[in-house]
């Protein structure tokens, strides 16, 4: 698992840093940390954008007689007019605001975006969803950052103390924007508070808009506790129900939570109707009141899902521990939540006989939502237990 630690703050040394140039003509430098790591941020999202406009999807051609779907095809997500895409190199020349971002940086887009696209395509034939879009600059600051343990270096880590350590990203500008009277090289020093040994990784994804980073590196193997065996049933009233007669429940919202939930959804269609009335459709986002509203939702909403994600972590790892065999029935949830089709009563026409849709809608289908990421987990839980396991064998035999 990746070490997450926390950014304190951020300290820039060495020549000035190349923005680009503005509208007149005129180079533009600074020496402000923090707005060097926006900068940061959005070249890495624009270049993550470029490679993710040339993905193409199915767009249906419809005929216009009938309007209906006759064929499929192909279209790149920036549209039937999207240019190729060109190199780091290239994009660095045609966009002057770009041309001093470190390599590292530009070169992780490659990476980041095809594991991030094919992982989202998977999550969309198994839970369905939408297809992976682009990056916004308003869902979040980031960017990451390859480590380059060259005589330069990039992305590397330095302890300076008990739990205060440095991640210094190093950078140059180009000969061509270099400040008159400085040099070219310059270094953003992260400072960070860990709380453990950080291992050895390979690159650092920064948060700048939560100021946290995660250094990406292996994770460890967890010891075992146990090698008993154990089955899991998966049910509606209970989320869990073990083969030794012991019954798990994931945490739920409170009846305080759901109320407050409910009142700002109310809000803010409130607000969203009142904005549309006064200035237009568009309005509603614009709105400070409004934007005020969704991040108290989205706050509560988020604490209420890192509850129920903490809860599936720990009950997984537990089990994971304990068990060297966890057996689970092959339900088909999606058939089991499925709404029944009606039946048509042959004797009286227009008339519907009983298909047992009442019955299936008053069971709660929470539990079944909830139980099949628990499962998933547990199947991840135990194959990371056994990689660990076979790590540590080969570790011992090279010993």
């Amino acid at each position: 698992m990746s070490q997450k630690v926390r950014i304190n703050g951020v300290k820039h040394t060495g020549a000035s840093v190349f923005l680009g140039v503005d509208r007149c003509g005129n180079p533009c430098w600074t020496r402000n940390p923090e707005r060097v790591m926006v900068w940061l941020c959005d070249g890495w999202r624009a270049r993550f954008n470029q490679r993710r406009e040339q993905r193409t999807r199915n767009v249906p051609v419809k005929d216009d007689a009938t309007g209906e779907v006759v064929d499929w095809v192909k279209e790149p997500l920036g549209g039937p007019d999207v240019p190729e895409l060109i190199s780091d190199r290239e994009a660095r020349l045609q966009c002057s605001w770009m041309a001093g971002i470190p390599a590292p940086i530009l070169s992780s887009t490659d990476r980041i975006e095809n594991t991030e696209w094919f992982a989202g395509l998977k999550r969309r034939k198994t839970i369905g969803g939408r297809i992976p879009g682009f990056k916004s600059r308003h869902r979040g600051l980031g960017f990451v950052c390859w480590r380059n343990a060259s005589r330069s270096g990039n992305a590397i880590f330095h302890k300076t103390g008990r739990k205060s350590d440095v991640v210094v990203i190093t950078g140059m500008n180009p000969k061509r924007w270099v400040k008159p009277g400085e040099k070219a090289h310059w270094r953003i020093i992260v400072h960070v508070r860990v709380g453990q040994e950080i291992r050895p990784y390979t690159s650092v994804h920064v948060d700048w808009t939560h100021r946290s980073l995660v250094f990406v590196n292996m994770p460890l193997p967890l010891p075992r506790t146990g090698d008993g065996a154990i089955g899991l049933d998966r049910g509606c009233v209970h989320t869990l129900a073990s083969s030794d007669g012991t019954f798990e429940d994931m945490p739920k919202p409170s009846k305080a939570e759901l109320k407050r939930l409910k009142y700002l959804q109310r809000r803010m269609a409130r607000q969203d109707h009142v904005n549309e009335a006064r200035s237009g459709r568009t309005a509603k986002f614009v709105s400070k009141r409004r934007r005020k509203t969704l991040s108290r939702f989205n706050a509560l909403q988020g604490r209420i899902v890192r509850r129920r994600n903490d809860w599936i972590e720990k009950t997984t790892t537990r089990l994971a521990q304990k068990n060297i065999l966890i057996a689970m029935e092959d339900l088909d949830v999606k058939a089991m939540t499925r709404r029944p089709k009606p039946k048509p009563d042959p004797a009286k026409p227009g008339q519907y006989l009983h298909n047992g849709a009442k019955a299936k809608a008053e069971s709660p289908k929470d539990g079944l939502a909830s139980t099949g990421v628990a499962v998933a987990v547990v199947a991840v839980a135990v194959v990371v237990l056994a990689a660990g396991a076979i790590a540590l064998a080969i570790l011992g035999k090279r010993k």
